[in-house]
């Protein structure tokens, strides 16, 4: 470590030392080296410390960060077994539980007065409140999250800081006082094992939620009400930031710092991950502040160090450690023999203390896992060996992975069911007698319990090939406790499945299809299953329709097909049981993967959204595949504001939207900006704009956005709008534009094609996949293409000798070309693509096709599933 300076002079007399400090992981300098800057331009008196909560690297010494005077690792803390200690947190957990700690090293190296603040913050004048507070006798110094009630129905609100801390520790100030040093050993005594953030339930959330007490516990606190401190996204409500004089200022005061929690880096379109309300653009301080926060992390280093592997995040062999790991060594095996980066992998494998748990199937972690699910322990009792196997079954066939195991946990497992079933499992001579019959009728059992209007398959199985069947249905997983629901419980209509509230595509056409069943006057209720969507959730149209189990007896699965089996698993409770089965997919390719078919097979029917996915599963499965729309409907009242989105007026404005989440490699950016190259770029003069809007994330988005930002630089008539939009702000944009620009490989479908459409936009559209449906030569303006090969790295599900397209450009700027001289042509295709949509895509018209339908399928249920 570095030799700490005694630079604590000026204001606090000669025989003060005054020390700022901040803790990160590596992948987190270049936060902590912006902040650093920021605070050394303010305050030269005082040193700088960086802890560091990682292991020592090579290539990382005092030169990496020279805005600090010094720097300690975590190795060189005084803790007790700090081996067990970083094994016990997770790099979060860990940053936070070693802050009382640096505080009593800093001042046993003799520092009068410290100030921590979070990496992600920045300073933007001298903290004078702070050190008038130390002057006057303030031993303590916090800062609450909110300085007034806060009633929204949203997070942040009170509730919201109730549970996670009343107090802001992204900021702490504190004084070296035998007041002090005694809380510090209080506080530190706590963290040593609770300094967790999965136990909200139980008043503890990481280091901060511990502070509620200490005024009560610390009569020199300072509560600083000032609010030009610690602005964040949880406050904005009530602090009005604004540029002045090339700075900033908050209800009228000059800005202390801002506390930049949950930016990303190169992600600007987001003002935090941890919340929807506000935006960067949701005012021009904002903006301006945001992006210039932005520069400065991408000018320290941001693509660098944000890929810096954590040194505690993996076992000694280098598999990664799940959180699950950590969570059972810190509640249930400490104190730990030997290092546990070495020994516990094999403690992980080890099989569970639960009975008869045949061949060791259940091991420690599974069941760890299954401790922690109220789900899992409903749908897998494991009371009896049968389900103990049904279980297993499940955690290797994705359960494991959708809990971010490691494949390296799930082969043992495997390996223990392939033994069981060839009978050398290590069990006893009684195990088996009663095992081995089990697992040979397990699956036809299973199979009949849960769906018995599948059972005619079996039957049509030929006797040489039942054993093989058999085989695939033990790979799969199914719960041990079924329904009892009758066929006489159940109600007309649809169950529709899936993310009712999901900002996302699959949510969106959740939503639709509601629309087009509400529009065809069928009844219909709506079940929520949105645990494995990471995406927001505001949309709340459905919410009426929620009940907490499917009720009618046809279910519509409005997921995925790789997302069908962890959904029936997640409702649970024999869901399939009585009932007429379907599922609603969206793919990209023509062909589907092999992996979803154990699946589909308890799938009565598939609704597919467009010809081309009806193609690709009618080739895939032996599952009837129906052709069902997708309803559009656009609110009429939308009104365009080029201003609102800074398009230039009187110019014709084509559109490219896509979501980096989507992949990159099939919205195909480049071919856009390639377009309006060739057909404009040799032009300035030419009144056209080319607006692209994006939103999510990829590891390409930073390459691709400097890209798109470098041609902004260059000409102005270029538009990026990088952020999250509601829908009717993304109403909004389309209205606001001329022509809708979409030269993908592949569509499963084309939403925002198909929107543009609805508002009568013209459209340019790879003549390829989903949106051929509704793109033709009548309706838009097809791009021809050539089939080219899918490259394993470009989108999941790889299977060999996959195609898309790869759309003619050279064309493509050629229509837009001639598109941005004839508003007339313009005016008259959007026009035909608003009759057409209206009639084959509105919602009264797919809810007569659902309709129809739904006639087919009660007379199939009528003449082959009551005959059970």
């Amino acid at each position: 470590m570095a030799t700490f300076g005694c630079q604590g002079k000026g204001r606090f007399g000669p025989s003060m030392r005054n020390a700022f400090f901040t803790i990160s992981s590596w992948n987190y300098l270049h936060y902590s080296r912006t902040l650093a800057s920021s605070f050394a331009r303010h305050h030269p008196d005082f040193s700088r410390i960086l802890a560091i909560a990682d292991t020592p690297r090579n290539d990382m010494q005092q030169g990496a960060f020279p805005e600090f005077d010094a720097h300690i690792f975590f190795d060189e803390l005084d803790l007790p077994d700090r081996r067990s200690f970083s094994f016990r947190y997770d790099v979060v957990e860990l940053n936070t539980a070693i802050k009382p700690t640096v505080f009593r090293r800093l001042f046993a190296e003799g520092f009068d007065r410290v100030i921590y603040l979070d990496p992600d913050i920045f300073a933007y004048r001298r903290f004078d409140e702070i050190l008038r507070a130390f002057d006057e006798g303030a031993t303590s110094i916090l800062t609450p999250h909110s300085l007034a009630p806060n009633l929204h129905s949203e997070s942040p609100n009170d509730l919201t800081f109730m549970r996670s801390g009343i107090y802001n520790l992204g900021f702490l100030a504190l004084a070296r006082t035998g007041e002090t040093s005694a809380l510090l050993e209080w506080w530190e005594s706590r963290l040593q094992n609770e300094c967790v953030t999965d136990r909200l339930s139980d008043g503890i959330f990481v280091d901060q939620k511990f502070m509620d007490l200490w005024p009560a516990y610390c009569p020199g606190t300072y509560i600083l009400r000032d609010p030009a401190y610690n602005v964040a996204y949880w406050n904005l409500d009530t602090r009005t930031i604004k540029a002045k004089n090339e700075n900033y200022e908050v209800n009228g005061s000059p800005l202390a710092f801002f506390h930049f929690s949950g930016i990303t880096p190169g992600d600007r379109g987001v003002l935090s991950k941890h919340q929807q309300r506000w935006k960067p653009t949701s005012t021009e301080a904002l903006a301006s502040l945001t992006a210039g926060y932005h520069d400065q992390l991408e000018g320290f280093g941001a693509s660098s160090f944000s890929s810096v592997p954590y040194g505690f995040g993996t076992f000694s062999d280098g598999t990664k450690i799940p959180k699950l790991a950590r969570i059972l060594f810190r509640e249930k095996l400490e104190p730990f023999e030997g290092d546990p980066f070495t020994l516990m992998p094999d403690h992980l494998d080890r099989p569970a203390g639960i009975k008869p748990n045949p061949g060791g199937v259940v091991t420690q972690l599974a069941h760890a896992l299954w401790t922690t699910r109220r789900d899992l322990q409903s749908y897998f009792p494991l009371q009896e060996g049968k389900s103990q196997i049904n279980y297993a079954d499940w955690y290797i066939a994705g359960g494991a992975t959708s809990a971010g195991i490691p494949p390296r946990f799930t082969q043992t497992v495997a390996k223990r069911i392939r033994q069981l079933g060839h009978g050398t499992a290590d069990v006893s001579a009684t195990e088996k007698s009663v095992i081995a019959p089990r697992i040979a009728r397990r699956a036809y059992r299973t199979l009949m319990k849960a769906q018995p209007h599948i059972r005619w398959l079996y039957r049509m199985v030929p006797p040489a090939k039942r054993k093989q069947f058999l085989d695939a249905m033990f790979r799969h997983a199914w719960p041990a406790n079924f329904d009892t629901t009758s066929k006489a419980t159940l109600g007309p209509g649809l169950s529709l499945i899936g993310y009712p509230f999901s900002e996302t595509g699959v949510g969106e056409a959740m939503r639709s299809l509601a629309r087009s069943v509400d529009g065809a006057n069928i009844t219909y209720d709506v079940t929520n299953f949105d645990e494995q969507v990471l995406s927001s959730r505001r949309d709340r149209a459905l919410t009426s329709r929620i009940v907490v189990r499917p009720s009618k007896m046809v279910n519509v699965f409005c997921v995925n097909a790789d997302m069908l089996g962890s959904t029936i698993h997640g409702i649970g409770g024999g869901v399939l049981q009585n009932r007429y089965n379907i599922v609603r997919p969206f793919w990209e390719l023509p062909s589907i993967h092999p992996q979803w078919l154990n699946s589909l097979q308890h799938m009565d029917e598939i609704w597919a959204p467009t010809a081309f996915v009806r193609d690709a599963f009618m080739a895939g499965t032996d599952r009837p595949v129906v052709h069902i729309p997708v309803a559009i409907s656009v609110p009429p009242d939308i009104e365009a504001s080029r201003e609102r989105f800074k398009i230039p007026k009187n110019f014709t404005a084509f559109l490219f939207s896509f979501d980096f989440s989507s992949y990159p490699d099939r919205k195909n950016p480049d071919a856009v900006l390639q377009a309006y190259l060739r057909a404009f770029g040799h032009d300035r003069n030419r009144r056209v704009s080319l607006v692209i809007k994006t939103m999510g994330n990829s590891p390409h988005k930073r390459t691709i956005l400097n890209s798109i930002r470098s041609l902004a630089q260059t000409d102005n008539r270029v538009v990026l709008i990088d952020e999250v939009l509601t829908r009717t702000e993304t109403y909004c944009l389309t209205k606001s534009c001329d022509v809708f620009v979409s030269l993908h490989r592949s569509e499963g479908f084309g939403l925002g094609i198909a929107e543009a459409m609805a508002m009568g936009k013209a459209v340019v559209a790879t003549d390829f996949s989903g949106s051929k449906d509704f793109v033709g030569t009548q309706t838009g303006f097809p791009i021809p293409y050539r089939l080219i090969g899918v490259e394993p790295d470009q989108y999941p599900y790889f299977i060999e000798g996959q195609k898309w397209a790869d759309p003619d450009i050279d064309e493509a700027a050629r229509v837009m070309a001639q598109l941005a001289d004839n508003v007339e042509v313009v005016a008259a295709m959007g026009e035909r693509a608003r009759r057409y949509m209206a009639a084959v895509h509105s919602p009264e018209a797919v809810g007569k096709v659902i309709a129809s339908r739904l006639q087919d399928i009660q007379g199939y249920r009528n003449s082959i599933l009551d005959t059970y």
